[in-house]
């Protein structure tokens, strides 16, 4: 039972809570949170509640009573329950279904064709990636009582559950790292508040603890001048700093008995997958406020084309352009004036389909800690990838992202440092759209490059 969450994402559909008390007590032992539903619609959650993503589901095929049904009937109830309880965007999961109907031997997996047919026609986007049946009538009587033979088949059951899961390797993998997430939260909670036995009014400590903590995040003047609101995010930010640490160290210290590396077919593997999943990587939707640490905002102002155009022709490396340009379409060398043309179209079709940003460069404590009294900002162009051998790539001055998928299309970001300065902020600014925020650390390599380039101090010598 190891590899089953304790997260609280293990769920329960029965409408005999009775005959769920025996999963529910094996759960708990086992200190496996669990969501109880009877399938009553009344009692499920709305589309809007449902952000608590399910890891196990298990699932009575009969929600209605003991009798059998058409598997027409046993849809119509089933369809909308799971519905609810599954969101069209819940990470994949496992499904172990049941029915308590009386059933002979050679119909053991009678739903088989019933759940399939559900998760194939009606419910495609909340398809679980593994499937586990089991005959109920083993684990009870027609009158509800358990059988026999029921603590033996229960253990056997979850030694099934556990085997599915172990039988997803990668599948297997996360559930463990979400388990890390889930000690190293605790874990911090515990290293903040492990004094608070120490005193009487454990509720003033944790106050101070919080204020102290928000506080050493967002700067004493600072804290001070917050609303209550941004005091709490500052404590949380301080949180996530020992959060981490504690993530971290749970991982490298973690022991696993790994014996096989996952392994995949590269041929099914293409390019704009990677693509976007570096949007994922790299890329956040959260697109404001602008000042906000690697922000990235597109300037649709037709009259800065003249300076965005000077960043391109600085950032543009025109002997490559001239060696892949040399010649022409069909294989005839192009004149020094044509090649010149050519070199100019090439600008041209960059400009013709680029985005025209700033990049918000500011350190984040000095955004959470608003000491900032202009923003700290980089020009740079976002440009599609197949153009990124035409930027020089050589210069401390220019910075290229790796490509990713926008859009539709894979774009790289090229920044230059010569473009940096500060700006008053979006107040008052026309044509400027919120493209998307880079996350941290795509943000930190950006401003350590800008700090190489700046910080260049050269060396005085004689020859």
């Amino acid at each position: 039972m190891n590899n089953l969450p304790f997260n609280g994402r293990i769920a329960i559909i029965d409408d005999q809570l009775e005959q769920a008390i025996p999963l529910i007590n094996i759960l708990s032992k086992h200190k496996r949170p669990l969501m109880y539903f009877s399938g009553e619609l009344k009692f499920l959650p709305t589309k809007e509640d449902n952000i608590n993503d399910i890891r196990v589901l298990f699932l009575d095929i009969n929600l209605i009573d003991d009798s059998e049904h058409e598997d027409k009937v046993l849809k119509s109830k089933l369809i909308p329950v799971l519905e609810k309880v599954i969101s069209e965007t819940n990470f994949p999961y496992v499904i172990i279904y049941w029915s308590r109907e009386d059933k002979k031997l050679k119909d053991k997996d009678k739903y088989k064709h019933l759940v399939e047919d559900i998760f194939t026609n009606d419910l495609k986007t909340r398809k679980p990636i593994g499937f586990l049946s089991a005959d109920k009538i083993q684990f009870f009587n027609s009158d509800g009582t358990k059988t026999d033979e029921f603590d033996n088949r229960i253990n056997e059951l979850f030694d099934k559950v556990s085997n599915l899961i172990g039988s997803i390797p990668n599948y297997n993998y996360l559930l463990n790292w979400e388990g890390l997430v889930h000690h190293s939260a605790d874990k911090t909670l515990q290293d903040i508040f492990s004094s608070y036995h120490q005193y009487e009014n454990w509720s003033d400590n944790a106050n101070f603890l919080i204020n102290k903590m928000g506080e050493s995040y967002a700067g004493r003047s600072n804290y001070k001048s917050q609303d209550a609101s941004q005091n709490i995010k500052s404590s949380f930010l301080a949180f996530n700093n020992v959060f981490t640490d504690s993530l971290d160290y749970a991982v490298n210290s973690q022991e696993l008995n790994i014996e096989n590396k996952l392994v995949y077919d590269e041929n099914l593997i293409q390019a704009e997958t990677i693509y976007t999943i570096n949007k994922k990587l790299l890329l956040s939707d959260d697109k404001e406020p602008f000042e906000y640490s690697g922000a990235v905002t597109e300037d649709q102002n037709p009259k800065s084309d003249k300076v965005f155009e000077e960043l391109l022709n600085n950032a543009f490396n025109r002997k490559v352009a001239e060696r892949e340009l040399a010649n022409d379409e069909d294989g005839t060398e192009r004149t020094k004036k044509a090649l010149g043309k050519a070199v100019s179209d090439l600008r041209q079709e960059i400009r013709a389909s680029w985005k025209k940003v700033y990049f918000v460069i500011t350190p984040l404590c000095d955004y959470v800690q608003s000491k900032y009294y202009n923003v700290k900002t980089i020009k740079g162009i976002v440009i599609k990838a197949k153009y990124i051998k035409y930027i020089e790539d050589k210069s401390e001055a220019v910075f290229i992202s790796p490509k990713f998928q926008f859009d539709g299309e894979t774009y790289v970001i090229v920044l230059h440092f010569r473009y940096f300065f500060t700006s008053g902020g979006s107040k008052n600014v026309k044509h400027l759209v919120p493209l998307f925020r880079v996350r941290q650390q795509l943000l930190a390599e950006i401003q350590s490059k800008l700090a190489r380039h700046i910080n260049r101090q050269g060396i005085l010598y004689l020859e």
